[in-house]
């Protein structure tokens, strides 16, 4: 069995996961995983091998499970957010079938991820009045009750000992997500909420435990600012930590993205202090076998999209580079071609794509509808505004400040710009020197004017329109109309330190 010689946990995956029962010291495995990205199916590599996909991540647990049971111990399963978004099962159901798997899974608690919130928060209640399992934030709040959005933390005991789980969001969700999903909420700063919990609770729970959504330098930081805290099972960079980093006496585990891993951190608690522990990741390879009970709904789903995602729309010559790092540090080739067909769509003197928004590459040969939806998941609505060239170079410089590679690093077409260190140099539109009396027409997702990755300088724009469409709806159309890509980059976006 692959899950044999492993220490392992003594906490209940009931909903509640109140506990009680046999006396410290105790064994503990925490399994968690993290930006999971609607990545219910496999993915299939260039040797034809499946890996991946939820169904085998449900195998992983099923078998930690099944060997702690005759030891008299059971499994902790974490999820630390950005379940929603990044394929089309996830975003035609707006995230429904994952949380069906989730709560076939026996998750325990969850934390909530800035991409809970895409498709507003009417559906984010939705997914949390669907979880059979706790979905906590404690740094979310209503901005006119001060009330929390969720459950700030998650209440337990390890044997004789009391131990408390608590989440949190990243602070930058209003410019991660689109302005109306966010409406009415305050995003506090987790390391002073944090410090609250931990000052509050320490003497009644010996083990905290923090379930965080912000980012591994957030959380090494976090660490530092607030040493109460036992253990971080963190997200939203999608580092794969392959054994814990301990910070002071905070260990710190995090497990890559799209259930590529499992993360196990098995810890031997004495006296409400971590003794030992080791901690690893487990590769959802061709080795684990799928879940059928799992497979089986994530097959119900994907048969429901239909043939209506397989539609081949063009056929593209080149690779489409969609590199999460490339597409937030410089031009590529399918942020050009992006970029492209929305100015030629809208008409427009410029046309810009935040980097954060391009989700995946194209591989040379055919491009399906499901291919455009998993590069551009969001659903952006597509806008106009006329913006002076003084504000446009205002966006122009905030893209230069941004620490490379960020999600808010702009594709662009019409324009050529260079940066240089943190400075925007020579910028032409429609190969003229940039005017900054000028007026010029920029088409743009409207998470870009309404303020998002900082861009609120849009603000200061006349004429806004929105043209009543989404960007996977232009580039499918444009893609169609264009039949055959062979698309290069050109030079528009130069990059110097």
């Amino acid at each position: 069995m692959r899950t044999r010689n492993r220490l392992t946990l003594w906490v209940s995956v009931l909903p509640a996961v109140m506990l009680a029962g046999a006396a410290q010291p105790q064994y503990v495995t925490i399994l968690h995983f993290n930006d999971f990205h609607g990545q219910l199916l496999p993915v299939e590599g260039k040797d034809k091998t499946e890996t991946g996909g939820i169904a085998r991540l449900a195998t992983m647990v099923k078998e930690t499970r099944a060997w702690n049971g005759p030891h008299h111990v059971a499994t902790l399963l974490l999820e630390a957010g950005d379940i929603l978004q990044g394929t089309p099962l996830s975003t035609v159901f707006h995230g429904e079938p994952d949380f069906t798997c989730l709560n076939m899974m026996g998750v325990n608690v969850m934390a909530l991820g800035n991409h809970e919130f895409d498709f507003g928060q009417d559906n984010l209640q939705a997914r949390m009045g669907q979880a059979r399992f706790p979905v906590i934030s404690a740094n979310i709040r209503y901005a006119a009750t001060k009330k929390p959005l969720a459950p700030p933390t998650v209440a337990l005991e390890l044997g004789g000992t009391k131990a408390l789980i608590f989440g949190l969001t990243s602070k930058d969700t209003p410019i991660e997500s689109a302005t109306k999903n966010v409406v009415g909420l305050e995003f506090l700063d987790p390391t002073e909420v944090a410090r609250g919990i931990v000052e509050a609770n320490r003497d009644k729970y010996p083990i905290i435990i923090a379930l965080t959504h912000i980012g591994l330098n957030e959380d090494i930081a976090l660490a530092k600012a607030v040493p109460g805290i036992d253990i971080i099972i963190g997200a939203h960079s999608h580092d794969a930590l392959a054994e814990p980093m301990r910070v002071g006496t905070t260990l710190i585990c995090q497990a890559g993205s799209k259930a590529a891993y499992l993360g196990q951190l098995d810890a031997f608690f004495a006296d409400g202090d971590v003794a030992k522990y080791r901690g690893f990741l487990r590769p959802a390879d061709a080795t684990v076998p799928p879940d059928p009970a799992v497979g089986k709904v994530v097959k119900t789903y994907a048969d429901r999209l239909g043939s209506k995602i397989k539609r081949v729309v063009a056929d593209s010559k080149v690779p489409l580079n969609g590199d999460r790092d490339t597409l937030r540090s410089c031009e590529t080739n399918l942020g050009d071609l992006l970029c492209d067909l929305c100015r030629r769509y809208a008409q427009a003197d410029v046309a810009l794509l935040n980097g954060g928004g391009i989700r995946a590459s194209i591989d040379e040969g055919p491009i399906t509808v499901e291919e455009v939806m998993l590069v551009l998941p969001f659903g952006n609505q597509v806008a106009t505004v006329e913006v002076t060239g003084q504000v446009l170079l205002e966006a122009l410089q905030h893209n230069a400040r941004l620490a490379r590679p960020d999600g808010g690093f702009l594709q662009v077409s019409g324009l050529s710009m260079t940066i240089r260190g943190k400075d925007v140099q020579d910028v032409r539109v429609g190969g003229q020197p940039l005017d900054p009396a000028k007026t010029y027409k920029v088409v743009l997702p409207d998470f870009l004017l309404t303020g998002g990755n900082g861009y609120t300088m849009f603000a200061k724009g006349t004429d806004p329109r929105f043209l009543g469409t989404t960007i996977d709806a232009i580039v499918i159309e444009g893609l169609e109309t264009m039949k055959t890509v062979d698309q290069q980059t050109d030079g528009r976006i130069t990059v110097e330190g």
